[in-house]
């Protein structure tokens, strides 16, 4: 791939795509197990776009193992941010509910400022997958958690990250394409747009000059 709109796709360039694609999108019906062979079968798609190959990983269970460090580190992010906006939300309901007017008003502008983190939150946890892989590939759970360290990764070249995350955030509109056109559909758009995923990594990893461990090729 030389450009990054090609990580849309590269996917189709795998003779085998459809079949492998749907049979990785039938996994996803085991509840948890299903969301960490993903995870690991797109970093496996990652090895082999680092090994110059165009190749989507055959589709099967042993990709558990290689996401968890990534389905713990995303896991994390997404409690982390439950957890904030319903403290935050909580208080301010409580605040608001008693019989003080000026302790209402505060409490009014908690439950605002809750849902004014919520978007920024969410937006932020579907633009910074490059960079939160790349920690994560490179650091282990505790690399992938360090926010610093990640922000700093972003901030060696925003260009790059930014671009990287825009084309993260197509990819998870691919991959949810099909539950909106069908329910059934999403287990086929999501390891589609997760493949597409993993061309933007690559893409992002060459780009900004980082230096991941590579696996062995599938």
């Amino acid at each position: 791939m030389t450009e990054l709109s090609d990580s849309i796709s590269w996917p189709a360039r795998d003779p085998r795509w459809v079949s492998t694609v749907l049979l990785t999108g039938l996994i996803l019906l085991i509840p948890i197990v299903g969301q960490l062979v993903l995870l690991g079968w797109m970093l496996t798609a990652l090895d082999n776009l680092r090994g110059g190959r165009l190749v989507l990983p055959p589709a099967g269970f042993s990709y558990i193992g290689r996401g968890v460090n990534l389905f713990v580190v995303q896991l994390v992010y997404i409690v982390a941010l439950a957890v904030l906006f319903a403290a935050l939300f909580g208080a301010g309901l409580g605040v608001a509910l008693s019989a003080d007017g000026g302790a209402s008003v505060a409490g009014v502008a908690l439950t605002l400022l809750a849902s004014a983190l919520l978007l920024p939150g969410g937006l932020a946890l579907n633009l910074l997958p490059p960079a939160l892989v790349v920690a994560t590939e490179r650091g282990g759970i505790g690399g992938g958690l360090n926010l610093p360290d990640v922000i700093r990764l972003v901030r060696a070249d925003v260009e790059a990250a930014m671009h990287a995350g825009l084309f993260a955030l197509v990819a998870f509109v691919i991959a949810g394409a099909g539950a909106i056109a069908c329910l059934v559909g999403q287990y086929f758009t999501t390891p589609y747009g997760y493949a597409v995923l993993a061309g933007v990594i690559h893409h992002y990893e060459r780009s900004v000059g980082t230096r991941a461990p590579r696996a062995p090729v599938v």
